[in-house]
């Protein structure tokens, strides 16, 4: 009855031990887990960073052409001895509006990625 009793102790302090090993081993997966992605999240932050004024000065050339050709500034433009073409500046409009699209489908992914990122490291 004795030996009974001492080998289930035995028994017991086997598994505690082997469960705080395997508790240990997950934790410093989890450690290298949150390392890993600390540095991805610090690489979008700085893309966006790096991204993010581009897209507004492409927002603030845009606006100026756009008031330009609004305005009917394209006759004064003209008349200084610009040769101005309407179809031009239109087609550079789109294509500005086009790149200021892109980067900011750009902008947003990076926004989500990070997002995805934030909320693995909550949960993890």
């Amino acid at each position: 009855m004795a030996l009974k009793r001492l080998r289930g102790e035995v028994i017991k302090k086997v598994r505690s031990a082997a469960d705080a090993e395997e508790s240990r081993a997950i934790i410093e997966e989890l450690r290298a887990i949150t390392d890993r992605q600390r540095v991805r999240i610090a690489d979008l932050e700085r893309e966006l960073a790096r991204v993010s004024p581009q897209v507004a000065a492409l927002e603030a050339r845009l606006e100026t052409l756009r008031d330009t050709v609004e305005r009917g500034n394209i006759a004064t433009t003209a008349a200084a001895g610009g040769d101005v073409d309407t179809a031009a500046i239109w087609a550079e409009i789109q294509r500005q509006q086009e790149q200021v699209r892109a980067r900011i489908t750009a902008a947003t992914r990076f926004e989500e990625r990070l997002r995805r990122l934030e909320d693995g490291n909550r949960v993890g």
